[in-house]
């Protein structure tokens, strides 16, 4: 049988109706802006907090200081109107702003917003009590309704732990009082900076310590350094019981959920989960 022209034409536009057709419906996990869009870039970020979805973005630009090439995969802990602050690798913080900024660190000439999770699966968590251990059991077993493999789990909350705190809660010495300098304040915030340079999914974590203890609060801590909070913790003190308050859990999926299960999964009220607070964002 002999081809003409015509039907390779025929041919060439069925097999790019097929591939639109294959494709027109696949999920789009990765989004890529130049630096110019900024205000672009900080509203997909926010998008993506605010859906509870896992993910990192890819950065390429340059330094503010001396104009040094900037390129890594970096976190997302906070933006502004113009602006994306980020945690890097080496646990460093910087900020980075569009191609013409001066204010921040980095200039961005292009960004890759890259999505880890497909879908999440939030909901409020009754407080809970027992070892760091039994804590970490607890939020882990509450997501057992949730039948869609996991990519992660991130938790907001406030962590309240009974330690050894009298070393670090005392009279100021006559330097330090001369110098206004409070011991205590200057250990919370040695703490802070090792938990930050040490756990890369983490908003932020506040360290408070009192005469019998500390509270720790963190904002969608990953569940996989949940133990690596408590290694940097134990630097300093002998870590006791563990209280939680409400807990804002976030099962973030590997696989993306069907439509037709979100009306199940938001009607769950169990192992601790409040009734009519789970949310589902697909």
């Amino acid at each position: 049988m002999r081809i003409t022209a015509v039907d390779v034409v025929v041919i060439v536009l069925l097999g790019l109706s097929l591939f639109s057709f294959s494709t027109k419906y696949e999920p789009k996990y990765e989004f890529e802006f130049p630096g110019s869009q900024i205000i672009k870039i900080v509203r997909e970020c926010d998008i993506q907090d605010a859906s509870g979805f896992l993910y990192t973005v890819y950065v390429r630009g340059y330094w503010n200081t001396d104009v040094g090439h900037f390129e890594e995969e970096a976190f997302v802990v906070e933006t502004g109107r113009s602006y994306v602050m980020l945690v890097l690798r080496d646990g460093r913080t910087v900020t980075a702003g569009g191609r013409m900024s001066y204010k921040e660190d980095i200039q961005i000439q292009d960004i890759q917003i890259r999505l880890m999770s497909k879908s999440s699966v939030a909901y409020v968590l009754k407080p809970g009590k027992g070892s760091k251990d039994e804590v970490k059991t607890y939020i882990e077993k509450s997501a057992h309704f949730v039948n869609y493999p996991k990519e992660d789990i991130a938790i907001t909350c406030v962590l309240t732990m009974g330690a050894d705190t009298a070393s670090y809660v005392r009279e100021p010495t006559l330097e330090e009082g001369l110098n206004q300098v409070d011991p205590v304040i200057v250990v919370e915030a040695e703490i802070e900076d090792a938990v930050r340079k040490e756990i890369f999914f983490m908003k932020s974590a506040d360290v408070e310590i009192y005469d019998d203890g500390i509270t720790v609060s963190v904002k969608r801590l990953s569940l996989k350094e949940f133990n690596r909070l408590f290694e940097v913790l134990e630097r300093y003190f002998l870590i006791q019981e563990v209280y939680t308050g409400d807990i804002t859990v976030v099962y973030q999926t590997a696989e993306e959920i069907d439509e037709n299960d979100v009306k199940t999964l938001e009607s769950y009220g169990g192992n601790g989960v409040y009734p009519g607070s789970v949310h589902v964002r697909v």
